[in-house]
């Protein structure tokens, strides 16, 4: 695209980048990077400047400092400063910078995004400013999404000609800040690249403790700067007319959302800690065994599941799962996959089970397509009453698992399954399943379930 002549005297962008080519020692950026690799005349080189200016006023320990950036033009900035830098996804800036606030409370983040990854990312952006997580958010919006041709952004103005918006743009532009306001974060601000005190604002913002924003209205010599000549007047006449004044136009009071977590800990004490598995017997298994328990929602299948998975780690084994249940949850199939190994497991998946476990129609219909391509060797047992409806090559063993569970007790189908295959395949020691219960689950609930193994092993 040709770009028409600009007479950069009269939006100030030649002196920034003067200033920021001849960064000094104290500066942050790094001068064997330097000049920018931005458009001669983008309003990005000012808002690397006023940046930069900013990290010295505060003077922060640099490798405490944290630029995070996604795709778009402003996206190359973090590799021009010389602090901790992390580059993601368009649009997913926040939840970098979320993470690793959340991480380490003690780094200083601060994020850099467009317009264009405002609008791909304003869920996480609504969600960070509701938390008052204490990052700091430089949005340098220059209307469009300037690196893939100039399209309308969320923050377009109605009626600008774009790429998208040859006739005018129909759609209004987004408010960041008054979007974020209900929220209550700590710092909501509102600047452009032409006006005083950017640096000012942004050192308030960095020290903010909480959410911080700073919407910075920013010019894209490339595709706006074509079509509107938006120096320091046009962009505040913009304002004006679009009833986005600028300033710092909320400071919040909210605890940062970090702290306040790590104090809400601290007063309710530690989250229960996880259960440490020890090995307490020996397994002969030999080799790798891929077992699938098939039934329907209400069978305690998962349950099952991570009770064989524990069981078999308990008696020196390894072992995966992998469970699978449709979005209702309470209703169809629910079937878990699960590997043992005397050896580390690589691959998760199992293409051709050994044991196949099923106990509803449900389970059945979800597996069938699998077990009419299973080895001859594999084993299915199956509930009697749904026996007449497998189709496989490999050997059926039809068991009483629904009538057995009836006598034992609610919800015992599984375990009683579970007894009728350890006692005929010998996985691992049923007194091992049997502890696992107990360290597993509630003292009503583990002997339920050891009484529906040791039914299980009478079919056995």
């Amino acid at each position: 695209m040709s770009v028409p002549d600009f007479d950069l005297s009269t939006v100030g962008v030649g002196v920034a980048q003067e200033s920021c080519s001849q960064a000094n020692s104290s500066s942050y950026l790094l001068p064997e990077m330097l000049p920018f690799g931005f458009c001669s005349g983008c309003g990005h080189i000012k808002i690397a400047g006023y940046l930069d200016e900013a990290l010295r006023r505060l003077e922060l320990p640099k490798n405490k400092v944290v630029l995070v950036t996604d795709i778009g033009c402003i996206g190359i900035v973090d590799k021009y400063y010389d602090v901790n830098a992390f580059h993601g996804l368009h649009g997913r800036v926040i939840t970098y910078a979320s993470g690793i606030k959340l991480a380490n409370p003690d780094l200083t983040v601060i994020a850099i995004m467009g317009d264009g990854g405002a609008g791909i990312g304003g869920a996480h952006l609504l969600s960070a400013a509701r938390r008052n997580l204490g990052i700091t958010l430089i949005v340098a919006n220059n209307f469009n999404y300037g690196m893939t041709g100039g399209q309308h952004s969320c923050t377009t103005p109605l009626d600008a000609v774009t790429s998208t918006t040859p006739h005018g743009n129909l759609e209004a532009p987004l408010d960041l800040v008054r979007t974020l306001q209900p929220s209550k974060p700590a710092f909501l601000a509102r600047t452009h690249v032409f006006a005083e005190g950017q640096v000012d604002m942004l050192v308030e913002a960095i020290q903010t403790p909480g959410f911080a924003l700073v919407d910075m209205w920013d010019l894209c010599i490339a595709y706006v700067g074509s079509r509107l000549a938006l120096n320091k007047s046009a962009i505040e006449g913009m304002m004006d007319e679009l009833d986005m004044p600028a300033g710092v136009l909320y400071r919040g009071t909210r605890p940062e959302y970090s702290a306040a977590w790590r104090a809400l800990y601290d007063e309710k004490g530690a989250r229960t800690p996880p259960c440490l598995l020890q090995v307490t017997g020996g397994s002969v298994l030999d080799h790798k065994v891929g077992i699938i328990l098939a039934g329907g929602a209400g069978q305690k299948i998962r349950s099952a599941a991570t009770l064989v998975g524990t069981a078999a780690i308990m008696s020196g084994l390894k072992a995966t799962q992998k469970d699978d249940y449709p979005i209702t949850v309470r209703t169809g199939h629910s079937v878990s996959e699960v590997i043992v190994s005397p050896d580390d497991i690589y691959f998760t998946g199992i293409e051709d089970p050994d044991i196949t476990v099923i106990l509803a129609a449900d389970g059945l219909a979800q597996v069938a397509r699998r077990l009419t391509k299973c080895s001859p060797d594999a084993r299915i047992y199956v509930d009697e009453a749904l026996a007449d409806s497998v189709q496989t090559p490999g050997r059926v063993v039809p068991l009483p698992f629904a009538q057995t569970a009836k006598r034992v007790g609610k919800l015992t189908i599984a375990p009683v399954a579970i007894g009728a295959v350890l006692a005929r395949e010998g996985l691992f020691p049923v007194h091992i399943f049997e502890a696992a219960a107990r360290a597993m689950q509630k003292e009503a609930v583990a002997e339920s379930t050891i009484a529906g193994v040791r039914a299980g092993l009478e079919l056995g």
